[in-house]
């Protein structure tokens, strides 16, 4: 297949422009200051491939600067645009990020042009499946956020794999080397649990396994395999901002194993753990959460609620796990940061 390479300067080919503006097929972010009918900065938006459709021009698809371009004013206008609910926003970026990546399909690129252009995707769906996660399935479906993140890391880390044997002829910046160990350790949180995520860790170059944040994310990991939950519960929040948000989102996962041990470790009429143990241990920012967490899965408190009484007859096996949610470790960092700058990878702690 003939390599074609897109000539289009701007955010939206002059075409698909003109098209949506006739039909008012304008987003909200897409008109000029909400008005209705007045076109602003138009996106090009995601469209599938049909079998009887023409590989496209190189006018309607869009340069490697101005598809740079393009996700930095997603992630930097947009992502901070309050005029409406942030899973508003995600929808528009998500979208408009999914066309970036089939023209990067298309267009054939070669590794270091799409860790460029992947690694912020990866940022925004990983900090947006945090950012989202209390919302309803009808404004924010996790699944589908998780499979497109888990796609995209997939690409970066083939990308680097490639990069790696280039290596002889190819010295890496130290912001590139920066990049892949904050990447890596994305990996390796958002996929918690799992063997081929810690059989990956061991084939890494040393720069990445000698990273402190590398290896604080491998511990984590590696204490989850162990059964060491404890030592997992004490390493989340030492992570930096969007490694600490995806952690969280794994979090009732964690507590609920937790709670589960506690019903054979402690299944004793006599025995009591303290609520203010539990708090600090499971990482709850006040009893409100714990209650909850014991009325769902069918523990008991002592009558003066200052201590939880397990039974291991008692407890609901076939509870679900509790929704992700908001904490409050997680949003004490993210205050601390400047999104667009944390997505773009200009800053990693």
């Amino acid at each position: 297949m003939a390599q074609v390479r897109g000539s289009c300067e701007s955010f939206c080919p002059d075409g698909e422009a003109k098209m949506r503006i006739r039909e008012k097929l304008l987003h909200y972010f897409e008109l000029k200051n909400g008005q209705k009918n007045t076109p602003g900065v138009l996106i090009k938006e995601f469209t599938r491939s049909a079998a009887d459709v023409k590989m496209p021009l190189p006018k309607e698809m869009r340069t490697e600067a101005a598809l740079t371009k393009t996700v930095e004013y997603l992630l930097k206008d947009i992502i901070l645009d309050t005029r409406k609910p942030y899973n508003v926003a995600y929808d528009f970026i998500f979208d408009r990020l999914r066309a970036v990546r089939r023209e990067i399909v298309i267009q054939m690129y070669d590794a270091p042009r799409k860790i460029c252009l992947l690694e912020p995707i990866v940022m925004f769906l990983a900090y947006s499946r945090y950012r989202l996660c209390e919302e309803p399935i009808e404004k924010f479906d996790p699944k589908i956020c998780n499979q497109h993140l888990q796609e995209c890391l997939t690409g970066v880390l083939c990308c680097y794999e490639e990069l790696g044997d280039l290596e002889s002829s190819r010295e890496p910046s130290i912001r590139e080397l920066e990049r892949r160990c904050f990447i890596e350790s994305l990996y390796q949180v958002f996929n918690l649990g799992s063997p081929e995520s810690l059989t990956r860790a061991l084939t890494l170059p040393d720069y990445v396994r000698q990273d402190a944040t590398f290896k604080l994310c491998f511990g984590i990991c590696l204490a989850f395999q162990q059964g060491n939950l404890y030592r997992v519960l004490m390493g989340l929040p030492q992570l930096p901002h969007i490694l600490c948000a995806v952690a969280a989102t794994k979090l009732q996962a964690i507590r609920r194993s937790l709670l589960q041990i506690f019903t054979h470790a402690y299944n004793n009429k006599q025995l009591t753990v303290p609520v203010p143990y539990l708090l600090r241990l499971l990482l709850f920012d006040g009893p409100q959460g714990l209650q909850d967490q014991c009325r769902h899965f069918n523990i008991s408190l002592t009558a003066d609620r200052k201590a939880v009484h397990f039974n291991k007859t008692d407890f609901n096996h076939n509870a679900e796990i509790l929704k992700p949610q908001e904490e409050r470790f997680v949003e004490s960092k993210l205050k601390r940061i400047y999104i667009p700058e944390v997505l773009l990878l200009k800053k990693f702690n």
